[in-house]
């Protein structure tokens, strides 16, 4: 673990700022983990219905880093509006020298005599599973064991709560868009094992997941471009792109399989063909018998070659980009029955894809904020193109998509942390993490004390937002 030669003050972060939901916890608290630099959240979810507060899914990862860093927390109860976290490293009378591999790690030896961590988080209800991935995947990534100086020994990492939960990421999107994603920036090949869904629609129930982490490559994680050839041309020639394939992935119940086939071949048809006529594209459709008549779920996964191919190449040979969108069915079935809700389900999905790929984006809006993290801890210039606004029909020139809240979130949170900027673009400069500076990246409160966070400080693009703003989303 990285060590500060002295104290500093905490890093305030107020927990309305932006999108003010779960997302600003999980990045500050992985990122203190990380570089041992003190932060203090207040009116911690302070957007949600409720008056927010910490729940069973933020307590979780609140936890857990506390023990991966062996942190002093107050506040760390449910329903706390303010959080204070301080890792070992950061407390001026702590000796840091004997302080071995944290609790949350524990080494195992396999049958077949190989060594690997195991680690595992349970968050003890529904709660998504995805989400809380999102503040100690990073962690694990980044950090190296004591002992296992060159992260020879690969991690097992075992998520207990809700796999498929409203409004947020799905294990299945987890799996099909977010692993392919960061194998494709540097990260070794991670595979997963499901053990049983957990659901949030249906009666709430638990269950669980593993993924097996290949030993970390050497850090700091080289700059990355999740970016296609024809961006750097500002796409001039405006030419419609076709993915080099689609997945559907449905859960439900087996009565219904053949009637989401069938509505989903009209929907593709509808979106990415011609004339309503099937469109070129090679498509697989999986089903999966969900057993419960309210559990309706539904991913859909193009996949996009990262230049346009030539017309012989059938987009082999090419680094690819994943773009997903899925719709976890969270309202009351029709009273006409499933069918409408099929149909519905079907469309919205197959229509917000094709809106993606159209825009020429090489990460779909959900994913973009997940890579924010990736870029502020990576070294160098990284960029991740979230793909052009739709036509005005005026202009020459496409303009870039403007990043989600959550996105613009995650971007406030890694500047106030750790001093890194990005531009309209989605390109940022990283803090190179894991490099010569011991850990701290230069981040900006890992010498110098910080002043608590206010919109002034915001970038130029987001500094118009006020404190309040939200968007329809669980975190």
């Amino acid at each position: 673990m990285a060590t500060s030669p002295t104290p500093t003050a905490p890093i305030e972060l107020d927990g309305r700022t932006l999108e003010g939901g779960g997302q600003l916890i999980r990045i500050a608290l992985c990122l203190s983990a990380l570089t041992s630099v003190p932060v203090k959240i207040t009116h911690i979810r302070g957007n949600r219905s409720g008056g927010g507060g910490l729940k069973a899914q933020h307590l979780a990862c609140v936890n857990w880093l506390a023990q991966a860093c062996n942190a002093r927390v107050e506040g760390g109860e449910k329903g706390s509006r303010t959080l204070l976290f301080v890792p070992h490293s950061a407390e001026a009378d702590i000796e840091v020298e004997g302080w071995g591999v944290p609790p949350v790690f524990r080494k195992k030896v396999l049958k077949d005599g190989s060594r690997l961590w195991e680690a595992r988080l349970d968050i003890g209800t529904a709660g998504s599973t995805g989400l809380a991935l999102q503040a100690i995947l990073p962690f694990m990534l980044f950090t190296k064991l004591p002992g296992s100086e060159e992260n020879s020994i690969p991690i097992r990492l075992t998520l207990s709560g809700g796999t498929n939960v409203s409004g947020s990421p799905s294990y299945d999107y987890i799996t099909q868009v977010l692993l392919p994603t960061l194998a494709n920036i540097g990260f070794p090949g991670i595979t997963t094992t499901l053990g049983k869904r957990g659901w949030s629609q249906g009666g709430t129930s638990i269950g669980n997941f593993t993924l097996d982490i290949p030993p970390t490559s050497k850090l700091p994680l080289p700059a990355f471009q999740l970016t296609r050839e024809d961006t750097e041309k500002r796409n001039r020639a405006k030419r419609p792109i076709a993915p080099c394939s689609l997945s559907a992935t449905v859960i439900a119940p087996a009565a219904y399989h053949d009637h989401f086939r069938d509505r989903l071949a009209t929907a593709i048809a509808m979106h990415f063909g011609s004339d309503d006529t099937a469109p070129d594209i090679p498509t697989e459709i999986h089903c999966e018998d969900s057993r419960h008549e309210k559990r309706l779920y539904l991913l859909m996964v193009a996949k996009i070659a990262s230049r346009k191919p030539d017309t012989d190449s059938e987009c082999t040979g090419l680094l690819h980009h994943y773009l997903g969108r899925d719709w976890l069915y969270n309202r009351k079935i029709p009273s006409n029955g499933h069918p409408k809700a099929i149909a519905d389900m079907a469309g919205r999905v197959v229509r917000e894809l094709h809106h993606e790929v159209s825009s020429g984006a090489c990460v779909d809006e959900h994913l973009q904020d997940q890579m924010v993290v990736f870029q502020t801890l990576g070294e160098g210039r990284s960029e991740v193109f979230a793909g052009w606004e739709e036509e005005d029909g005026d202009g020459e020139e496409r303009v870039a998509r403007e990043p989600s809240l959550h996105a613009r979130t995650a971007e406030w949170v890694c500047r106030e942390m750790l001093g890194v900027r990005f531009d309209a673009g989605g390109v940022c400069e990283g803090s190179g993490y894991g490099g010569d500076t011991d850990g701290n990246g230069g981040g900006k409160g890992s010498e110098v004390e910080v002043e608590g966070a206010t919109i002034g400080g915001l970038s130029e693009r987001t500094a118009n937002l006020k404190l309040g703003d939200s968007e329809d989303r669980v975190s």
